[in-house]
């Protein structure tokens, strides 16, 4: 390697870290706020907050470093260009790609150890984080209810209140179901409530006023029982009072690998040609009996037969289509998880693209203007890939392409300005546009001394 080529990398590593540093910051600013609230207020252990915290730390990764990526290139790329590094080289006879080139080859390595990090450490991080938040939820059943959240509590019980007091433990807009050993579904409503102290053996008691019991009658299912009440206590067992370690579940759709993703969908895709399969049957089936008794080889007394066996392959066809169709919206899902894992390590090599050629035509290095550009970027990059799941999802787009158009839009965009820089195109509307953005915060300081 070049001393040019190291010269230009080394320029890249200390915004690259304050990037980092940036968007660590932003992205767990909410959770750092949540998991202090089961830590302070809810009495959860302090080292399972921290772990909580740790293993959130782990998808933040996989979003934060495309971004620092951004920032890194933009802010680096700018500073060379505006201390003149890049005239110079260009006076040399050093082209402009040759300084992109190094920069390009490292974000590919960057990309390479996201992806593996994505592929292998994020889905059992994410994983160990399920488990505990429900570990969590054992030994604090009422610590983990969160306002327009439906939350599942011991007995049967599912919770859902409006709004929440945490400093006085009260509760509002408060429904409760509660199903369990067969019995009738019961759901309970009221104006407010309140989370009370630990009763002892395990129990807490939940406190409910001003409401309503609905209740199927058991010996007529057309007809419910209703009941008022000004107070109705319910006792919520508690659980262990340490923190007691489970066993794993079953993984979601985020906590696979890309082997086990590929293993998921061919299992949904078998689950959906069975499906078709017995619905082609059970068609074929009736019709040969239709077919049979129109042209009269089949017996009068089948008659009635056949025609009792058309409800039943109707709700059978209608059973098998909905099958179906649940199998195929499952492989949708987990194709467009598939491609997602390798299209968000992609962007780092696509930033570079971009990056590199809007930071050397700003000529402007200052972090702050790094950052605020990059997450400009990426913020309309991560709306374009959200848009893409939901899409890819409903199955509007192919997976492939719900996941791969940021990139192919955004790739695009990067190789016509990288193209645009080496050959030296003059792009008068880019270069105004830039040109307006960054005096922008100037003007404002400006005017703000004059006032």
């Amino acid at each position: 390697m070049s001393t040019l080529s190291r010269y230009v990398l080394r320029a890249h590593i200390p915004p690259a870290a304050a990037g980092l540093a940036i968007f660590y910051f932003v992205l767990s600013m909410d959770f750092i706020v949540d998991y202090l609230n089961l830590f302070i207020v809810k009495g959860v252990p302090g080292l399972a907050v921290l772990e909580g915290f740790l293993l959130s730390l782990a998808w933040m990764t996989v979003m934060a470093v495309p971004m620092a990526v951004m920032v890194a290139v933009l802010t680096a790329f700018g500073r060379l260009s505006g201390d003149n590094e890049i005239t110079a080289a260009k006076a040399t006879g050093v082209n402009v790609f040759t300084l992109i080139a190094p920069v390009l080859a490292a974000s590919v390595i960057v990309a390479l150890g996201l992806f593996w990090f994505g592929n292998h450490l994020l889905p059992a991080a994410n994983h160990r984080l399920k488990i505990l938040l429900v570990d969590i939820h054992r030994i604090r059943p009422l610590a983990t209810i969160e306002p327009g959240i439906l939350t599942d509590l011991p007995g049967g019980y599912t919770i859902l209140v409006d709004r929440l007091n945490p400093r006085t433990s009260e509760i509002f807009g408060v429904k409760i179901h509660r199903q369990e050993g067969g019995e009738p579904l019961q759901t309970i409503v009221a104006e407010q409530g309140h989370i009370g102290s630990e009763l002892g053996d395990g129990f807490v008691r939940l406190e409910l006023l001003e409401g309503e019991i609905h209740e199927l009658d058991p010996n007529d299912a057309t007809r419910f029982n209703r009941l008022l009440f000004e107070r109705h206590v319910i006792n919520i067992e508690q659980g262990p009072s340490e923190l007691v370690r489970s066993e794993g579940t079953r993984r979601g759709d985020r906590e696979l690998s890309l082997a086990d993703l590929g293993s998921r969908i061919a299992e949904r895709r078998a689950d959906a040609a069975a499906a078709s399969e017995k619905l082609t049957d059970g068609l074929e089936s009736h019709l040969a009996g239709l077919l049979d008794l129109a042209d009269g080889t089949s017996p009068p007394s089948q008659s009635a037969e056949v025609r009792a066996s058309r409800g039943r392959m109707l709700r059978s066809a209608e059973s098998d289509l909905r099958a179906r169709a649940s199998s195929l919206r499952q492989v949708r899902r987990l194709e467009v998880e598939y491609h997602k894992k390798l299209s968000i390590p992609f962007a780092c090599v696509v930033f570079v693209l971009v990056g590199a050629p809007l930071g050397i035509r700003s000529r402007r290095g200052g972090i702050g203007i790094g950052a605020g550009t990059g997450i400009l970027f990426f913020l309309i990059y991560y709306l374009f890939l959200v848009g893409g799941e939901q899409l890819g999802d409903r199955g509007f787009v192919t997976p492939f392409w719900a996941m791969w158009a940021p990139n192919v839009v955004f790739g695009g965009l990067g190789l016509f300005l990288t193209l645009s820089v080496s050959q030296e195109w003059t792009l008068a509307p880019v270069a105004r546009t830039l040109d307006f953005l960054h005096r922008a915060p100037r003007r404002q300081r400006a005017s703000v001394e004059t006032t």
